[in-house]
C-alpha cells in the first residue's frame, strides 16, 4: 500500500522521530503541511507532476530556489520526490477579495521587479498565457465547453499582446502566494513558475487583486519596468488562463472542494470585463 503524505514526511531524515504534521486546507494540486519538529516550524508541500497543467515538481523546485536565493522565497531545506520543505515563514498571507493597501502594494511591485532583474532565468522552460490558453482550449471536447465561450475565448487569444521571454516570473500571483512579512513581501507556490515576461506578473497582480485604476498605475509605476499597455492587453488573457484551468482541472481530476464555485466566478469576473 503506498504511504500517504504525511507517512512520508515523517520518514524524513530531517525531521526528529515525533514531528507534529497539521494539514493546511487550499491547495488544489498538492497537499499542503504546516510541520513542527527539532524546535523548528517547516511548510511541507507534497505533489506529483501535472502534465494537463504543464507543472513538474523538478521546474517547481529550480525556479522556488532560485527565487530563494534573493530572499524573495522562503528557504528550502528539502527537496526530492515531490516533497518540498521550506523554511516557514512568520507573516500575514493575503486573501482573496480583501484589498491591498498602497504600501504593501507597493513592496509587491518592487519584490517582482527584482525577481525579474536578478533571478537567473536560463534553462527554465517558458510561461506564456497565451500558448496555455491555446493548449488548455484544445484539450477540452467540442461539448466540453459552450459555443459562446469557445469562441470568446478564441476572440482573446486572437487579440492577445506579443510578449519576451527573458525573465524569472512566478505566474501564479493570487492573493494567498503572497506573504507579507515585515516590510518583506515574500512569494510561495512556485508551480507555475518560468521564463516569461514580467507584464504577466503584474497583470495577474491587476486582475486577482481586484485592482481599480488608480492602483493598477500605481503597481505599473513601482515595478517600472512594464508597459501599461501590455499589462492591461493582459487583463483578459488571464482571466480567460484562470477559466480554462479550471475547465481542465474538472476534466482530469475531478470537481472536488470549491472548484465548481471558482469556475463560475471566473467565468463570471471574464464575462463582466466584456460587457
Amino acid at each position: 500500500m503506498a504511504m500517504t503524505a504525511i507517512e512520508r514526511l515523517r520518514a524524513l531524515p530531517l525531521l526528529s522521530a515525533q514531528p507534529t504534521i497539521r494539514p493546511i486546507d487550499g491547495g488544489r494540486t498538492n497537499e499542503n503541511f504546516r510541520v513542527e519538529s527539532g524546535g523548528r516550524t517547516y511548510f511541507a508541500r507534497v505533489g506529483i507532476d501535472l502534465p494537463h497543467h504543464g507543472i513538474t515538481r523538478v521546474n517547481e523546485m529550480a525556479c522556488h530556489r532560485r527565487a530563494a536565493a534573493l530572499g524573495i522565497a522562503p528557504e528550502v531545506v528539502h527537496g526530492a520526490d515531490g516533497i518540498m520543505v521550506t523554511a516557514f515563514i512568520d507573516g500575514r498571507t493575503l486573501v482573496q477579495g480583501e484589498s491591498i493597501d498602497d504600501a504593501t502594494l507597493g513592496r509587491l511591485a518592487k519584490t517582482l521587479r527584482r525577481l525579474g532583474d536578478e533571478a537567473d532565468a536560463s534553462g527554465l522552460p517558458i510561461f506564456d498565457p497565451v500558448a496555455i490558453c491555446r493548449r488548455d482550449l484544445a484539450a477540452l471536447p467540442i461539448d466540453g465547453l459552450s459555443g459562446a465561450r469557445r469562441r470568446e475565448a478564441s476572440d482573446i487569444i486572437a487579440a492577445a499582446p506579443r510578449l519576451s521571454n527573458h525573465a524569472l516570473i512566478h505566474a501564479d500571483l493570487i492573493p494567498e502566494n503572497v506573504i507579507v512579512s515585515g516590510e518583506r513581501v515574500m512569494l510561495v507556490d512556485w508551480e507555475y513558475a518560468g521564463r516569461g515576461d514580467p507584464a504577466v506578473d503584474i497583470a495577474a497582480v491587476a486582475l486577482h487583486f481586484g485592482l481599480g485604476e488608480p492602483q493598477r498605475a500605481l503597481v505599473v509605476e513601482a515595478h517600472d519596468g512594464v508597459s501599461a499597455k501590455t499589462v492591461e492587453a493582459l487583463q483578459p488573457v488571464l482571466a480567460l488562463r484562470e477559466a480554462l484551468w479550471c475547465e481542465v482541472q474538472k476534466r482530469f481530476a475531478g470537481i472536488r472542494g470549491d472548484l465548481a464555485e471558482y469556475t463560475e466566478m471566473c467565468w463570471r469576473r471574464l464575462e463582466g470585463r466584456a460587457r
